[in-house]
Order: structure tokens, then sequence, then C-alpha cells
């Protein structure tokens, strides 16, 4: 999981009067979601905190980085070992043939170096352009190191990463050589990739990085007493930049800051293990055009100087960010559920200019800052320029467990909106009562109990579970 801190929020109960209730789904005026357990898949891997690029068939996912054990537990002696311990980083690639259930791996330690650092890390930023992964930063263990400067060893990444989803993919399930498997991948490195807790995105040529922060060290209490040092600082912006290749190396150019400008006490992007969705606007002549949201977030400062945002509190008014490099901080909006990173999509029905922007489960109830089957969908009107938000009395999710905390959102290519790039779906054209899975998502945190305060038995672990996400109009 990756909030390296955690404090329990006072959340205020936000209910709509037009909230329609549904045991196991989500209404809203369009369309209502519901979701299925898939049964017969049990080989995908147990892992959280993980990215997944999808060959072009969509049948085989590639799987790299995260972690194997659950929910990191809080303080305590020796906090490295029984938290965040070396063998629940994940070493190994895999590759997850969805339709065949059935899975191959690759040793992490068999990718040349720098490579071995950031494929084993956990909280990594991605992006799949076509049959381009791109990767940048996250947050690992560099046993180079000596274990006693854990400062030095525990550390968040600089390095840039190029795959060849489909190059990588055959070379691993055709077994081929090392250097076949190392040929699909190009390395870059740049201060400004250096980062976890944030998201990737690519927008025409540019990359967006958004939010998230730089943390290093380990937090520990030594037999003596004594703290280990760590340090971290938030990006407290959105880094904007373009990639280019040179002796076959990644070069990041043309970068710039998308911020307030403010200090990290005043700012509204100190942000990260957020949900980060694609976003559609209406430009100046009344047509979709493609942007970002980001949505809650933790921490904000325990100094902080925001009127009405609590000090160590999620935030709750989004950001959008669009194509010129500008953004919006919607204050008419306010959120009180599904904080962290989760699995979302995002909906638009062109008749009524407006964008829904569905987020599964996770981690952040109405009451307090803990596990959550809750699907929230905030919805956005452009007749208004606002958003309103609606949430449903029952846990949509059918399950005892919670799920959805650091899951991955695998979806559809089909009903996307014209012209879109990024995945926006176009509800437009659905017939009423037509349904359609609009896709799955897998893995992530399994928490027992709503409350876990770490891992293991009773508490919480990393799913290997699968999804099915369906969408049917009202």
């Amino acid at each position: 999981m990756k909030p390296f801190y955690y404090f329990t929020l006072a959340i205020f109960i936000f209910t709509l009067a037009s909230c329609s209730h549904y045991r196991g789904s989500f209404s809203t005026k369009s369309f209502i979601v519901s979701l299925e357990e898939v049964k017969d898949k049990y080989h995908f891997p147990n892992l959280q905190s993980f990215v997944l690029a999808e060959s072009s068939d969509a049948n085989q996912w590639l799987i790299i980085g995260g972690r194997t054990n659950g929910m990191h537990n809080f303080g305590g002696d020796n906090y490295e070992e029984k938290s965040f311990p070396i063998r629940n980083f994940n070493d190994t690639i895999w590759v997850y043939d969805y339709a065949r259930d059935k899975r191959y791996s690759y040793p992490v330690d068999r990718i040349k170096a720098p490579g071995s650092l950031l494929f084993k890390a956990t909280n990594l930023q991605s992006f799949q352009d076509k049959n381009y992964l791109y990767l940048t930063g996250g947050y690992g263990e560099n046993d180079s190191i000596s274990y006693e400067n854990l400062f030095e060893r525990y550390n968040t990444y600089a390095d840039i990463a190029r795959i060849d989803v489909e190059g990588l993919i055959s070379s691993i399930v055709n077994k081929a050589s090392d250097e076949e498997v190392n040929q699909n991948i190009i390395y870059g490195y740049d201060e400004a990739a250096r980062a976890t807790g944030g998201e990737l995105y690519k927008l025409d040529d540019y990359f967006y990085l958004a939010g998230g922060h730089v943390y290093k060290g380990m937090f520990s209490i030594k037999k003596d007493n004594t703290i280990t040092p760590t340090s971290q600082k938030y990006l407290n912006s959105i880094h904007r930049f373009q990639l280019s290749e040179s002796d076959n190396r990644l070069e990041l150019t043309n970068y710039t800051k998308i911020s307030d400008g403010f200090a990290d006490d005043s700012t509204q992007f100190r942000r990260r293990d957020l949900p980060v969705t694609p976003s559609v606007y209406l430009d100046t002549h009344d047509k979709w055009e493609e942007g970002l949201a980001m949505y809650a977030g933790v921490f904000t400062s325990p100094d902080n100087k925001i009127k009405s945002v609590a000090p160590n509190g999620s935030w709750k008014w989004p950001i959008y960010i669009y194509k010129n490099g500008t953004y919006l901080i919607d204050s008419s909006f306010e959120q009180y559920a599904n904080f962290y990173s989760a699995p979302s999509f995002v909906v638009v029905d062109s008749n009524t200019n407006t964008v829904y922007t569905t987020i599964i489960g996770g981690i952040g109830s109405e009451n307090k800052d803990v596990f959550t089957n809750r699907i929230s969908t905030i919805t956005r009107t452009f007749n208004k320029n606002q958003s309103t938000y609606s949430t449903l009395a029952q846990p949509p999710i059918p399950s005892e467990n919670f799920f959805g905390a650091e899951a991955f959102m695998v979806l559809h290519p089909k009903n996307r909106l014209e012209g879109a790039t990024l995945d926006v779906f176009d509800i437009t054209k659905l017939k009423r009562n037509e349904e359609i899975e609009i896709g799955v998502f897998c893995g992530g945190i399994e928490s027992f109990v709503n409350n876990p305060g770490g891992y293991g038995k009773g508490k919480s672990q990393a799913s290997n579970k699968i999804w099915k996400v369906k969408l049917r109009i009202k």
C-alpha cells in the first residue's frame, strides 16, 4: 500500500436525496454499475501496487513491480522488516494469459542494471501508449547497499524505462535468452521523474506525472529506541515533459511544472496516493477536449494554512488539468469517500454534456479513513460547470472482505469516445437496459476487516482476484 504514515480522519456523512439505492450496484441518473467476481481465474499473482500492460489482443498482461503482502504495518520495533520486508518486494516479471488463466515468469535479477531496481519497485508511475509501456520512479530497496544504512538502501527512484510490450511478453512466454529479453527495454534517468505514489498519463506529445512524493529511508525504531533517518518531500505539482530517444537512451525534455506555486503548507498540489483519471472538458467551441482530473489524495500539511482544510487530512477538492498546462481547482465539489488510489473509469453523456467518474472501493469511507467497498460516482455537468457527488448507502462490492485499494483497472476499448486517446467512454449511443462489460480490475489489497492496521492472518493480504465491472443504462 502506498501510504507510509497513517492517520484517522474525521469525515462527515454526505448523502444526496436524489441517490437511488441498490444492493450490490450503484445508480446514477444514467447508468448502474455492478461487479462480479471472476471465479475461473486462479493464477493471477497475488500483488498490490503493481503496474500492468496489455498485448494488442488484450489476452496477455505484462505485470511489473508491486508487493506480495497486504497493507503495511504501523510502528513498532524493526518496522522495516515487519512492514516492508525484502521478501515482499515483487522480484518477478509476470505474463498472465487472461484467456487461458496461465502465467509465465521471469526473474527481475536477470534484468540488466539499472533496470533491476526499477522493475522491483512499488508504486511506480506507468502509462501504456499503444505497444510501449513507460515506467517512472517507484519506491524500492537496493540490496547492494548495506542493511545498516537504511537511509540510502530504501529510496525513491529517478529512473525511466520504455518497454516493448509485445516483444517482452513474447520473450518471456517463449523462454528467450536474457539478451533477447533485455533488448525490449531502454532506460533513462532524470530527477524530474523521481516520484512514487503519483500517476502517469500522456496527452498528445506530453507526459503528465501527477502528484506523488519522494520518500527516502525506512522508518525504524531500533532496540535502543533510536530512530533511523528518513526524508519525505511532496512534488507539490504536476511534472509535464516529453521523452525522446538518443543513442538507445531515453531523454526527458521540455520539462515544466503545473502548480499553484504556493509553499508546502499552502498548496493544493500536495497530494499522493490518489485517484488520477482521464477526463474531458468542453473547449471554447463546445467540443470535447481530453484532460486529467486529480481526486482526493493525502496528506494535507500538518502546518496547513488553507481555510476549511484540516491538517494531516485528505483533500476534498478536485484539480482539473487541461492540455494547455492550465488547471482549475473545483471548490464547488467536496469529496468524502474513496480517497486513495483505486480502480476507476470515466463515461460521457454527450446529450447532457455530463462526465461521470466512478471510483471503486479502496480506502476512505464517510466517517473514517478505512477500507471500503463503496462505489462513488462524481458527476460533472458542463452547462453548470460544477460537480455533484452521489454515493450509495449499501456497499456495492458483493463481498464481506474489502477490495480496490491499489488494484489495477484493465479497461476494454469498446465504446471509447470518438477521437479520444485515453480511456473515456461514450454512453450516448447505448440503448436503455443495454449492459456492457467496461473492464475488469485485478489484484490490490484484500482486507478482511475495514481497519486492518497491517497485513497477515485476519488483517489483509495481496489479492489475486479479478472482478468484472459492468455498466447498464437505465
